[in-house]
């Protein structure tokens, strides 16, 4: 019968670094640390103004960040470092205090 389903077999498998990656986040989960993930594409304010990177620092320079057309000039970028989620976190969640 051609209308019946064929056999499908699953081909491929995880990369190993995701295998790792994915292993090592869940040791951190298990001791009580949460991950965050953010946007790829970030505005200048969480990548540069809330870790008070002045505005002649030279990592807001033009050769040294990918900005993207979007919005204001110079207004939206590829994040350039970890540290604007870390921002995006600290804004939303409590900081919880042992």
């Amino acid at each position: 019968d051609l209308t019946m389903p064929g056999n499908y077999e699953n081909i491929g498998s995880e990369h190993p670094l995701s295998n790792v990656t994915n292993r090592i986040i869940n040791i951190f989960n298990k001791v009580g640390f949460v991950t965050s993930e953010g946007p790829e594409i970030e505005d200048e304010w969480h990548n540069f103004g809330a870790l008070n990177f002045p505005l002649g620092h030279p990592a807001r320079d033009m050769y040294d960040t990918l900005y993207v057309e979007y919005g204001e000039p110079m207004s939206t970028l590829l994040r350039t470092h970890t540290s604007p989620v870390q921002i995006r976190v600290m804004e939303e969640v409590e900081p919880s205090i042992f």
